[in-house]
């Protein structure tokens, strides 16, 4: 097992206080969310707490076996890809397959938090989920049921037979979560995606996910 991701003899005090971890490379981030592949179960989000160039230490409700192969998708699309060095609740260690470049890594997930208005026009999307679920949106007193079929922190794409104009503000309830207010982005003639004017918290969407998966 590799030293700079074995498990800690207090995690907390670990995550909580990584100016006490030495451990050679690390860096301590709270930034970096993305999606959890694994053989294990559903796609599932998670946060990285710490990484290095050899590993990180990742937060996840779902169980993962030692040497299992796991990866993490990031905003931008890339892959942190390695197998489980170590597990406990809620988090485990992952050894990377090869060495990240961990300054690009933080420099991109920086560049995403920022505000829209200093960003790129092309800003890459936080990790999509596929689900399909009931939902309706609202606008000017109207509601109109829809299915949603993907969600993500800062979105959504719904099907329905006559999907709103770009840029028209609606309402989306999608039960097990609070409304959103969201701006349609683009539309076609059977669908439309949604821009959530504030995002949806990473706990939130996170007990969501694992309650949609267990129906």
């Amino acid at each position: 097992m590799r030293s700079d991701i074995a498990a800690p003899q207090n995690m907390e005090a670990a995550g909580d206080c990584p100016a006490t971890v030495e451990r050679a490379e690390r860096i301590v981030t709270t930034l970096l969310i993305g999606k959890l592949l694994s053989a294990n179960g559903p796609d599932q989000l998670c946060r990285i707490r710490n990484i290095s160039a050899t590993g990180m230490l990742i937060e996840t409700h779902r169980p993962l076996g030692f040497g299992s192969w796991l990866a993490v998708e990031l905003r931008s699309g890339e892959k942190l890809q390695g197998t489980v060095a170590w597990s406990g609740t809620g988090r485990a260690g992952v050894q990377f397959l090869t060495p990240i470049q961990v300054d690009r890594i933080l420099a991109e997930a920086k560049q995403s938090a920022a505000p829209t208005r200093l960003r790129a026009v092309q800003q890459p999307r936080a990790p999509r989920f596929d689900v399909q679920c009931p939902a309706s949106i609202s606008s000017n007193g109207r509601y109109i049921d829809v299915m949603l079929e993907n969600v993500s922190q800062s979105g959504a794409c719904v099907s329905m037979s006559r999907p709103p104009k770009r840029d028209t503000e609606v309402i989306l309830s999608i039960p097990g979560l609070p409304s959103r207010r969201c701006t349609t982005r683009w539309s076609d003639d059977k669908a439309a995606g949604l821009l959530f004017l504030e995002v949806i918290p990473y706990h939130e969407l996170d007990a969501w996910l694992e309650h949609v998966d267990a129906l």
